[in-house]
């Protein structure tokens, strides 16, 4: 059993529902000190605040309960099932859509998405990689499954050793792709070797928004295109032109896969990065421009490098948009908010004489819970710009 006892004050946080708890927060650790193992936590005074995962990182403790209820398969079955519930009118009126969000729905560290009869997890934390045999028997009892598979071969700096797991853990072996439905498209999706589980479902309702903004002979950018998601959704709007470029191979590929499979032919794809396709384009100006990069920036340390970076992004397309054209720049970083957004959009356009107006935002889809005594929870933004 390890003990870990915080500081004087730090309890407060832990009371007020943040699971997380810093290597420095914390005054003493004593017993086995494995990581992954589970902890009971006490304040300085030595007043019993709860159970989490241990572990030798700065994220020291991941807290699962506030009380001493075991950390056993009724445990993971009742997060589960409240996960289902949160979600039970998603879930009736999609194929696939993530059903369990790590922090959000509190177990840290356990993703879950749901396509069709298949569910792939990832286990991001020493501590969901040994409950893993209660994880699966929870979501085979809530869910019935076809099959679950694993993809937690994701690369990761933790001090924790993660194993980086991939296979089927319950059931049948998935097909090389499964075909699922958003907003009247089709999608094949590669859960075995596509990034992440497969999917980014959290851009859910941004693919849908930009649909507004599209009109008949539009001339669209799809800068970060992944499988094809804003380029094909603009497509069906109305476009004239659509351009998706992406540097992943095999994430082009399959969006080509599904712009044939939804019979779409006004989509022109660029293998190769955004700064490379917007040297070499020399065609009409565009009307609407997606710029939804990667993560770019992990910690807070890393804030001014992020706004440079978002400012050079924007500042690519400044003399390619047209008059009333529409920017949407996203981030998934928790660390890069709206308003370092919007401030990156102006700096960009500084000088330019052209005035910027705000249209809209959009966020992670609700099947992606934000709990606000979790800031990290609330990680995807979308700032909707018109340049006039």
């Amino acid at each position: 059993m390890t003990v870990v006892t915080l500081k004087k004050g730090k309890e407060r946080k832990v009371l007020n529902g943040y699971p997380w708890i810093f290597s420095d927060e914390i005054f003493s650790v004593a017993g086995d000190k494995k990581n992954g193992e589970i902890c009971t936590v006490f304040s300085d005074s030595m007043k019993f605040l709860g159970k989490g995962f241990f572990s030798s990182s700065n994220i020291a403790v991941r807290m699962l309960v506030l009380n001493d209820d075991e950390i056993d398969y009724n445990f993971f079955y009742s997060r589960v099932l409240k996960a289902f519930e949160l979600r039970k009118a998603i879930i009736e009126n999609l194929d696939a859509c993530r059903i369990f969000h790590g922090e959000a729905d509190g177990v840290p560290g356990l993703i879950a998405d749901k396509y069709n009869d298949y569910i792939v997890i990832q286990l991001r934390n020493v501590g969901v990689e040994n409950k893993k045999a209660h994880i699966v028997e929870a979501f085979a009892k809530v869910y019935a499954p076809v099959g679950i598979y694993e993809r937690s071969d994701f690369e990761t700096g933790s001090a924790e050793n993660i194993k980086r797991n991939k296979g089927v853990i319950f059931g049948k072996e998935p097909e090389p792709t499964i075909i699922v439905q958003e907003h009247g498209l089709k999608y094949n999706v590669d859960i075995i070797n596509g990034q992440k589980t497969g999917f980014f479902f959290d851009q859910k309702d941004s693919r849908f928004f930009v649909r507004q903004f599209v009109n008949k002979g539009s001339i669209c950018l799809d800068a970060y295109t992944f499988t094809g998601g804003f380029a094909m959704n603009m497509a069906v709007s109305g476009a004239k032109k659509v351009y998706a470029v992406d540097k992943d191979e095999q994430s082009l590929e399959m969006a080509k896969r599904n712009v044939a499979m939804n019979n779409i032919e006004n989509i022109e794809f660029f293998s190769g990065t955004y700064e490379k396709f917007i040297q070499e384009y020399s065609g009409e100006d565009f009307d609407v421009v997606i710029l939804d990069p990667p993560s770019l920036i992990k910690k807070k340390e890393e804030r001014r490098k992020g706004l440079d970076i978002f400012k050079g992004i924007v500042k690519l397309i400044v003399p390619k948009i047209k008059a009333n054209g529409i920017v949407c720049l996203c981030s998934c970083a928790y660390q890069a908010d709206t308003d370092m957004l919007i401030e990156a959009s102006r700096m960009a356009f500084e000088g330019t004489g052209r005035s910027i107006q705000m249209v809209g935002f959009t966020f992670q889809s609700k099947d992606h819970p934000y709990i606000i005594q979790i800031p990290e929870s609330f990680y995807l933004k979308c700032v909707w710009l018109k340049i006039k």
